[in-house]
């Protein structure tokens, strides 16, 4: 009886510190992994066949009907089995969880899950640090911290993007929000704009190389050479008069981004959206993948979409665990991903077979 050995490996891991949570109890802080995280791991390892969950018992411990809204509290085991070659390993945990609600039905079904959840955790914690072992460690030495991109403080850095005639078009904060903007500005420079605006651009860009030389995708190319590598390409493609990608309008269609009072294309590429759904998911790395279109990407538009350009790969938990927050932008920075760098990355991917391949920019 044994797992594989790439199982083993995994397992052995550390579990990555952009997703611990943490929370206030007690006067404590206390730092935590989502239920949703913990599932999801339990898929990657063991497969979506390889595990199971049983709800051994559940009990309600207290309730209080006369409160508004009503409350109440419940105690639960779940059984966890994984099949490992030949045989099966079993683990139990323990977990409570308290509900509230307008009604008392509303209330019980949110305590149930809330223990269902912990006890699950609670189980899967034994199998290591990936499912919130590492957290029991007052030092979380099990716990692989994340590199700082820079000793400066955000409200010290001023990254202006000049355009071609060297006035300034956006001042940014972030490096990446500048490289995210220039990339912008080299795909929509005309030909006789765009060797005066990598020009006037190129000591920013030098400046990104040496002040933050861990400014790197995950395949280890620094973001100023890939910058080079767009500039490249686009000036390529100027130079042999070969347009731009297309937008997928239909001739004869009005091009409302070029009227006096702008309106961004919102243009409709089911292609495009077929190859972001055959690639894995942005956060995990699991397929298979939705399409998810970016809502902060455009301004919004009532019964429209953005443009299908805004699109990235998210599998079914991530696309769920997006769309129940509030703040998309924000969920996407807690991931430590510049989505909108990523899709335009990989509208460029799809769009020009031609263009040198793009290395990713997420961490």
């Amino acid at each position: 009886m044994s797992f594989k050995d790439e199982q083993v490996k995994l397992l052995s891991g550390r579990l990555d510190e952009k997703f611990v949570r943490t929370r206030q109890q007690a006067g404590k802080s206390l730092s935590y992994i989502e239920g949703w995280h913990v599932i999801a791991e339990a898929n990657r390892i063991f497969g979506f066949d390889g595990w199971d969950r049983e709800t051994v018992s559940a009990e309600c411990v207290w309730q209080d009907v006369r409160r508004e809204p009503k409350v109440c509290a419940y105690a639960a085991r779940v059984r966890i089995r994984v099949r490992a070659g030949d045989a099966v390993v079993t683990r139990e945990g323990s977990g409570v969880g308290h509900g509230s609600g307008a009604s008392l039905g509303e209330a019980h079904e949110s305590a149930l899950k809330e223990a269902e959840t912990d006890a699950t955790k609670r189980a899967l914690a034994t199998f290591g640090n990936l499912f919130g072992l590492a957290l029991y460690d007052k030092e979380q030495a099990g716990v692989r911290r994340r590199v700082k991109r820079s000793a400066v403080k955000p409200s010290t850095i001023s990254l202006a993007l000049l355009t071609a005639e060297g006035e300034e078009e956006c001042r940014y904060e972030m490096p990446e929000s500048f490289c995210a903007g220039m990339r912008e500005a080299l795909a929509a420079a005309t030909p006789d704009e765009i060797e005066r605006l990598w020009a006037r651009n190129t000591p920013t860009i030098e400046r990104l190389r040496t002040g933050w030389p861990e400014l790197k995708t995950v395949n280890g190319t620094h973001y100023s050479d890939v910058l080079e590598r767009l500039y490249e390409h686009h000036l390529a493609r100027c130079r042999s008069g070969t347009p731009a990608s297309g937008t997928g309008e239909p001739s004869g269609i009005v091009d409302k981004s070029e009227l006096a009072v702008g309106e961004p294309k919102r243009v409709r590429d089911t292609e495009h959206l077929r190859f972001i759904a055959s690639l894995p998911c942005l956060v995990c790395g699991r397929n298979p993948s939705h399409a998810h279109h970016l809502r902060f990407a455009q301004p919004r538009s009532f019964g429209s979409k953005v443009s299908d350009e805004w699109s990235v790969p998210l599998c079914v938990l991530h696309h769920r665990a997006l769309h129940d927050v509030g703040s998309e932008e924000r969920w996407w920075i807690e991931h430590g991903i510049d989505a909108k760098a990523e899709a335009l990355r990989l509208w460029q991917q799809s769009r020009s077979p031609e263009a040198p391949a793009i290395d990713s920019v997420a961490e």
